[in-house]
């Protein structure tokens, strides 16, 4: 797969900057140095960036769309661990705990431009710029923070609410209606840690409620603020 400098979208312009570890470098000189070292690659939806089990190859930047990270068994089940927007780091925890394989797969849930530092430009880059290594650290305390909120939300959160927290973290806002568009029930399943058949009752209810319609392949979230009163309301 060929990552170029010619498909990597410019970090200044870039409308998620500030949820991205490239704001986070602070001085100019290495936020320069960081948009030097970046290659990029557009993935088609179903597209996948790294696989479970590959040794790891340098550190990822969603740019644009989403991607998800899930686990597989044997079997060929997959458990969605968390989806990443524009802006988030891909496999650097891997790449930093230097234990091996990726322990997951890394899939574009839609057409995505992901950027990708391979692994000595990027010890290179931390090395020369110390304080990306604070910045580093944040991005790893926010996944953490992530983890425990998840985990906290499938010990005590009910269906209902875990499902209208996924639909709000997806959606897209746009004109008269929010949209979540193309995402597979399964995927949705999986993010919200419920089975396909408890997902599908469930939106059918959210259809009653006249909070989403169906369109095609797209849900039109028609309340947004019933939406979050399911997810505030199961808390």
């Amino acid at each position: 797969m060929a990552y170029s400098k010619r498909d990597a979208p410019n970090c200044d312009w870039c409308p998620y900057k500030k949820n991205c570890f490239y704001e986070l470098l602070g001085t100019k000189e290495s936020k320069k140095a960081w948009r030097e070292i970046r290659l990029a690659h557009p993935h088609k939806r179903g597209e996948v960036i790294f696989h479970e089990g590959a040794m790891p190859q340098g550190v990822y930047v969603v740019c644009t769309g989403k991607v998800k990270v899930y686990k597989s068994s044997r079997t060929g089940q997959q458990l969605t661990t968390r989806v990443e927007s524009p802006g988030d780091l891909l496999g650097h925890v891997t790449l930093l705990s230097d234990e091996g394989a990726y322990t997951a797969t890394g899939e574009a849930l839609e057409p995505s431009i992901v950027s990708m530092i391979d692994k000595n430009t990027f010890y290179a880059f931390l090395a020369k710029y110390p304080p990306a290594s604070h910045a580093l650290l944040k991005e790893l305390a926010k996944d953490v923070r992530r983890g425990e909120n998840k985990a906290r939300d499938i010990a005590f959160k009910p269906a209902r609410g875990r499902l209208a927290d996924t639909l709000i973290r997806m959606m897209v806002p746009k004109k008269p209606y929010a949209i979540v568009a193309g995402i597979k029930r399964r995927d949705l399943a999986e993010m919200a840690g419920l089975t396909i058949e408890t997902t599908v009752r469930l939106l059918k209810d959210f259809e009653e409620r006249a909070v989403l319609r169906k369109k095609e392949k797209d849900l039109l979230i028609l309340s947004e603020e019933r939406l979050r009163a399911l997810a505030g309301s199961a808390s």
